[in-house]
């Protein structure tokens, strides 16, 4: 008899504490499914953020680009030359007097106008090789709401609705 009481004892005491491990197990239980509901309901929260701001991101480019290419120039150019051309000089004009000969000194001082267009006709291929060093950030900016962006967040939208369903 006295073993039977203790043997009650001790199982009511099991069952008490399996009752009491039950009962916190559940409490922490909710008090995870509570946390879940709120992290959740901020994700979303965000997320509808998100899509109202667009994301702005700047790419930093930084390195070297070789350029290597034949430029071909043709080109036709009149050049117009307007100037004056002074000659002054002696020449020794040879005079045949029936005589004999007679060397004649003749100065000439004088300035000749010149007024005409040179046309020059430029027909080249130019190779050029060499390298640019290229150092900038370009701003990329995308807007969340728009495709193909805006499906991918409807989807997580949907999942995330579903889950807080489950939750609830």
């Amino acid at each position: 008899m006295q073993q039977r009481r203790a043997s009650f004892w001790t199982l009511s005491l099991l069952v008490i504490g399996s009752l009491a491990l039950h009962g916190w197990t559940i409490g922490t239980l909710f008090q995870v499914r509570s946390t879940a509901n709120q992290q959740l309901s901020q994700l979303q929260t965000a997320l509808d953020e998100a899509r109202r701001e667009p994301l702005v991101y700047q790419v930093p480019i930084n390195q070297t680009v070789p350029i290597k290419l034949d430029v071909p120039i043709n080109q036709s150019l009149n050049i117009p030359i307007n100037t004056s051309v002074q000659i002054k000089d002696t020449l020794q004009l040879p005079v045949d007097t029936g005589f004999g000969s007679l060397t004649i000194p003749m100065p000439i001082d004088i300035t000749i106008p010149v007024s005409t267009n040179v046309p020059i006709t430029f027909n080249q291929t130019v190779a050029i090789s060499t390298s640019v060093a290229v150092d900038l950030n370009v701003p990329i900016t995308l807007d969340l709401n728009q495709p193909p962006f805006n499906g991918y967040l409807d989807r997580l939208q949907k999942a995330l609705a579903d889950v807080a369903e489950q939750l609830n």
